[in-house]
């Protein structure tokens, strides 16, 4: 502050106004700057609302910048990388700013008039000095001109890259409002506001101290109170801000112009929260997603004009994740790994019936097309959201039995299917190839028999995922393959009026899908491959009914009842990782253990075959679901 001195009166050029404190965070102490500090705190961060901690090395502020020794080289360590200077220009033109190397500068005027005007300190006192200084705060609540630089300096913080520093002349009345105005964005307490504003005067006493002892005696008491802070100037300027707007956040819009975005920008670099809302209560994907929403507080997308920021500081206002939480870890994918694990043995059991070979004739071949579809859909719990399964594909093979003994078979098909979970989608378009054998050890008509049953598929699998929140979508395409095969047992028995046919078998599938990079959002993510195997036993029992005559038409029923124990793991799980974050999932589908129960009824006139099959599939997880077949055969 530069000020000339004559026995009666005083030329004082205004200074800045403060509003807080730092040395804290290990925050240095400059020798030629001396109000210098962090905006987060004086010794500890300041915590704020909604549990949050404001962020060291965001915003510093402090007088004006007249580094002495390592001033400048400890400004550069700091990071600083844009100066905004809110004095006149006749202050800057009488002490211009030494910058940390590379630093962008930005000078905005707030009080116009260039910033000087003179005061008679003979004809003052503390109490007037009082009144100048609160109408000094209030005026950057009344002021057209000083509200339009505070809209320009606020933007400026808003797209600063790493720290910003923002000071006038003496780093304590333009300055501090500033500050304090932050920190009230952030969410600081009333109290730790106040303490922060009156910490210059703490700052700057060495300074103050040796310049009133250069004054005559008299003048000591209204120019030190002059050059330092009080509690009722910043408390003017907050009361005005009710006073004209009602809240600091009608200031912030009505008064400064700023849009939500750059404030909560602004509070996204300042603060981060250490629990998000309904956090701590979560658990299973939606804890997880969760997690990693919370921990992207710290990566580039946060405080800055993104979407997630946006979101992010939305979430913290309205006290709800909003059920992102549940669809950003990509569940969808754990339920696809799921599902195409499981799809070969449903396929074993939609062929079954065309592949046996039983009621053949020796060297009798029989080629047959078949359509399946089939739904499974699994209750949401604790561990995840509620999942679905649709399919649909299309097989046509033959099946040629040698023997009494022996028949084998080979097909190919297509199958697509339709997984959905916690707001994404995968799409799966599988070509699919089967060969097998069955051989009877008396006959297949009568006795044991043993089966293997091998496929193999090529898989195109793309995802469309909506995040909720503003967070767009996110999509990623890749592509994979299974192989999987079935050993059975069985024993064929006749009865008078039934056919009984049980069965055990060990059936294996491995599933390999390359990894990909989701696009389309700012949070879409690097999803890791699959390359699993799962193993599980299964046990059949087919019941074939007494035919019977409906005119030219024999028709066969019967019933079929199945159980699958799975070996592995109960539910699929997937990885992705997002900024070198990782987030886990578990599928919807869950249990080790498949019941099956189905009715069936082929129609044979002569040479042809019309079937139909209808299952319903159940777990012991809150899933079930069906499904059915339609099937014709030829034999020759």
């Amino acid at each position: 502050m530069k000020a000339s001195l004559r026995p009666l009166a005083a030329l004082v050029m205004l200074s800045c106004f403060s509003a807080e404190s730092a040395e804290t965070l290990n925050t240095p102490r400059l020798t030629g700057i001396d109000n210098f500090r962090d905006v987060a705190g004086l010794t500890t961060a300041y915590t704020t609302t909604h549990n949050g901690v404001m962020r060291s090395g965001v915003f510093y502020r402090s007088n004006a910048l007249t580094p002495v020794g390592s001033d400048l080289t400890t400004l550069e360590n700091l990071r600083v990388t844009t100066v905004v200077d809110v004095r006149s220009p006749a202050e800057i033109a009488a002490q211009a700013d030494t910058l940390p190397a590379g630093s962008r500068y930005v000078a905005v005027d707030l009080i116009g008039n260039n910033g000087a005007f003179v005061i008679d300190l003979s004809k003052m006192n503390v109490s007037d000095v009082d009144a100048m200084m609160e109408e000094g705060e209030r005026s950057f609540v009344t002021s057209d001109y000083a509200r339009q630089g505070l809209s320009e300096v606020f933007r400026e913080l808003a797209a600063a890259d790493d720290a910003a520093l923002f000071h006038c002349t003496a780093g304590k009345d333009r300055t501090g409002w500033i500050s304090a105005v932050l920190q009230t964005i952030a969410g600081v307490s009333d109290e730790d506001i106040m303490a922060n504003y009156l910490a210059t005067n703490d700052y700057t006493a060495a300074r103050l101290d040796a310049t009133l002892a250069a004054l005559p005696e008299s003048m000591r008491e209204t120019y030190g109170a002059l050059m330092g802070v009080r509690a009722s100037w910043l408390q003017a300027g907050l009361d005005q801000v009710i006073a004209s707007y009602g809240s600091m956040d009608n200031y912030l819009k009505a008064g400064l112009g700023l849009d939500q975005a750059t404030i909560y920008v602004l509070r996204g670099k300042m603060v981060r929260y250490v629990t998000l809302p309904g956090e701590a209560g979560l658990s299973g994907n939606a804890a997880r997603g969760a997690s990693l929403i919370n921990a992207l507080q710290d990566s580039p997308l946060s405080g800055r004009y993104t979407a997630y920021n946006y979101y992010l500081q939305s979430a913290i206002d309205q006290g709800s994740l909003g059920g992102v939480e549940k669809q950003i870890g990509g569940q969808v994918f754990a339920d696809a790994s799921s599902y195409l694990l499981r799809q070969p043995s449903r396929l074993y059991d939609s062929l079954a019936p065309l592949i046996s070979g039983s009621g053949m004739q020796a060297e009798e071949s029989q080629v047959w097309l078949q359509g399946l579809s089939g739904y499974l859909g699994t209750d949401g719990s604790d561990q995840a959201s509620s999942g679905s399964e649709h399919t649909w594909g299309a097989m046509v093979g033959v099946t040629h039995r040698f023997n009494e003994r022996s028949t084998a078979n080979g097909s190919i098909g297509y199958s697509d299917g339709r997984i959905s979970a916690a707001g994404g989608k995968v799409k799966t378009h599988t070509p699919v190839i089967g060969l097998g054998a069955r051989y009877g050890f008396s006959s297949l008509e009568s006795g044991p028999w043993v089966g293997l049953q091998g496929s193999a598929g090529y898989i195109d699998y793309e995802s469309d995922r909506q995040l909720g929140g503003g967070l767009g979508a996110a999509s990623g395409d890749t592509s994979g393959q299974f192989y999987s095969g079935r050993a059975s047992l069985g024993w064929r028995a006749t009865a008078s009026t039934l056919t009984l046919d049980p069965a055990i078998g060990v059936q294996v599938t491995h599933l390999n899908i390359d990894g990909f990079q989701e696009e389309g959002s700012e949070v879409a993510l690097n999803v890791d491959g699959v390359n699993e195997t799962q193993t599980s036993l299964t046990a059949d029992l087919g019941i074939g009914i007494l035919p019977q005559q409906a005119g030219n038409w024999t028709l066969k029923p019967g019933i079929a009842l199945g159980y699958e124990r799975l070996l592995n793991d109960e539910s699929a799980a997937s990885h992705a990782t997002l900024y070198g974050l990782g987030v886990n999932q578990t599928s919807a589908y869950g249990s080790k253990d498949l019941y099956k129960a189905g009715v069936q009824l082929n129609a044979v006139l002569r040479n042809v075959t019309l079937g139909a099959r209808v299952d319903y599939l159940t777990a012991n997880t809150h899933s079930d679901g069906v499904s059915g077949q339609l099937n014709v055969a030829i034999a020759f």
